[in-house]
């Protein structure tokens, strides 16, 4: 059987289940180069269906993950064509006199100057309004089915978080063993949190949904009030909190603990209030930056800690995985795997909407053959489609410029570089890393002693914001050497936070918060990649070192470098001296 699974909404993505087996997914930011990407994915249909070899008249199934999609963000592109100035527009323009002023805004009269409906392919006749979810699901049926040349028939949706439940329910190497799987995010099919009971075999058993679980709209609000984009720099904060503490922190920290409470397996208001910006904005005027990062994000843990405290409590399962947007929040995933009742965490690559078209292709298969058994979880993150060194070798013939050096290499080569101080961009031969966390597949490397490097790579090419911090990509051999994981949680992607050891402190300071000093690793293990394993290897039997420096590989702004000529063309757009791709190094020296 073939499933097709797509998700259409923001940070749309595409992905191929064929007899139960993942074959391929990729968010289409990737292909389009458009950052969280709203709207069809056309691209990544393209791309899972050609790697997997199929024709759409092989399909059997598309699932579409979630319903209830808005036409006008579809027209503009929310979480992903709208500046900061935009989203505050529309909370003074629209939301305000919405909630407020009892009064009836046009959404894309407000924000007409982002309207494209160039690039919306869904039959607008279909569409009342712009507020018609139900019209909209049949415009986005009727034109899947019209891409593919399929039957209507053949398409329907699965519902927005039992999607972020199975992804990650299926991506979890413990998915025989009991579990509680909880999905948390802004909204989503009219909820934003659930509980579920996974079993041996059986079907999740969902035992509490709300849409009370505002954890991640509290959070993005926050971020907006501090200037910066939701929906993507929700991490800054997290970084930004940790330089504050309860000395000039609480009371902002009181303001957000004075409404969303918990209440056992769900969640209540201790003070019930109308908008989470315009109640927050109010309170929080006067209060330092930082403090208002520290007190979104320690009173975000406290909840996410009781949340899952009180799941293990009431059902007696201790293995507990996460998904969804807000299980990105690394720093309160460290907080929950040091639980003393926990036994076992997992979060997996890309917990949020990126992911969803895996868990409705996962979702559907099910519904259709009747048994969880049948699907095999993925064994890894690198669920993106493989480039030949064919096709790389010939887009360096055709974009790199004659007065750079091309070469084949070795890790040894680059390894050299890497221990000589040089920074190096790694293109690898696997699959693409699914998610936002670049797992060395699609990276920018150096060496992990130099905490000076942080600011040649923000100079160069990333321009992050002093305070946010890199990670290191540790051997699993050596993880015990760097960070303290008794439980041994699974640190493959990227989504968990932890302590370091002393020697940590000498071997990846360029991977370590430069406050709190923990980290955020990608632990690699040789089965995963044997490639960057093996560069990883070669490194340290140069410097003794198990660990690189790595970010992801992209200029600021954009997505994540996708296909081999994506990699050469950021490549020659930026300050890299070095392009490791395939079998080959690229160097900005002169023949």
């Amino acid at each position: 059987m073939v499933v097709l699974g797509i998700h259409d909404g923001h940070n749309a993505s595409a992905a191929l289940i064929i007899d139960g087996e993942l074959k391929c997914s990729i968010a289409e930011e990737r292909l389009s180069r458009q950052k969280n990407h709203y709207g069809f994915p056309r691209q990544a249909i393209e791309c899972v269906m050609d790697q997997a070899g199929i024709k759409p008249h092989q399909i059997d199934r598309v699932a579409m993950s979630t319903k209830k999609l808005i036409p006008a963000y579809f027209y503009t592109g929310r979480n992903s064509r709208l500046s900061v100035l935009d989203y505050w527009k529309e909370q003074k323009e629209y939301w305000y006199p919405k909630l407020y002023e009892n009064k009836k805004p046009k959404y894309l009269d407000i924000l007409s100057h982002r309207v494209d409906k160039k690039s919306f392919p869904y039959d607008e006749k279909l569409i009342k309004d712009e507020l018609d979810h139900e019209g909209m699901w049949l415009a986005r049926v009727k034109h899947v089915s019209e891409y593919l040349n399929i039957d209507e028939s053949k398409v329907s949706y699965q519902n927005h978080h039992a999607c972020h439940a199975y992804y990650a329910y299926m991506m979890c190497p413990k998915v025989n063993e009991k579990t509680l799987v909880y999905t948390m995010d802004g909204f989503g099919d009219s909820a934003n949190g659930t509980v579920s009971i996974g079993e041996k075999g059986n079907l999740l058993n969902e035992i509490y949904r709300s849409s009370k679980c505002n954890i991640g709209r509290m959070y993005r609000y926050a971020t907006l009030l501090l200037g910066m984009r939701p929906a993507e720099h929700e991490y800054k904060l997290m970084g930004l909190a940790a330089y504050n503490s309860d000395k000039y922190g609480k009371e902002a920290y009181d303001i957000y603990a004075e409404t969303l409470q918990n209440d056992g397996l769900g969640f209540k208001y201790k003070k019930e209030i109308k908008d989470h910006f315009f109640y927050f904005k109010d309170k929080l005027e006067g209060q330092r930056f930082d403090a208002i990062a520290y007190g979104i994000q320690k009173r975000c843990e406290e909840l996410l800690v009781n949340w899952i405290s009180n799941g293990i409590k009431e059902t007696g399962i201790a293995n507990i995985i996460l998904s969804g947007g807000v299980a990105q929040n690394i720093k309160a995933n460290k907080l929950i795997s040091e639980l003393d009742d926990l036994e076992y965490l997992f979060v997996p690559p890309g917990p949020g909407d990126e992911s969803i078209s895996i868990g409705a292709a996962f979702l559907e298969y099910i519904n259709e053959t009747q048994s969880v058994e049948s699907v095999k979880s993925p064994a890894n993150g690198y669920l993106g489609p493989i480039y030949s060194e064919d096709l790389i070798l010939k887009t360096i013939e055709k974009l790199v410029p004659e007065q750079y050096k091309v070469q084949k290499t070795n890790d040894s080569k680059v390894a050299k570089l890497l221990s000589n101080g040089d920074v190096v961009a790694r293109y690898g031969k696997g699959g693409m890393e699914f998610g936002a966390r670049a797992l060395g597949n699609r990276s920018i490397l150096a060496d992990p002693r130099r905490p000076d490097v942080i600011h040649h790579i923000n100079k160069l090419v990333k321009m992050r914001d002093f305070w946010m911090p890199f990670a290191p990509s540790i051997i699993k051999e050596r993880e015990n050497d760097y960070i303290i994981n008794p439980k041994g949680i699974d640190g493959r992607f990227m989504a968990v936070g932890f302590d370091t050891t002393d020697l940590a402190k000498d071997h990846i300071a360029a991977g370590i918060h430069p406050f709190d000093k923990t980290a955020r690793p990608q632990i690699v293990h040789k089965e995963d990649n044997p490639e960057y394993h093996s560069l990883i290897e070669a490194f340290e039997k140069i410097t003794g070192v198990g660990a690189l420096m790595n970010t992801s590989f992209n200029i600021h702004g954009e997505s994540i470098v996708g296909t081999p000529h994506d990699a050469i063309d950021t490549f020659l757009r930026c300050g890299l001296d070095h392009l490791f791709i395939g079998s080959w190094l690229i160097s900005k020296t002169k023949n």
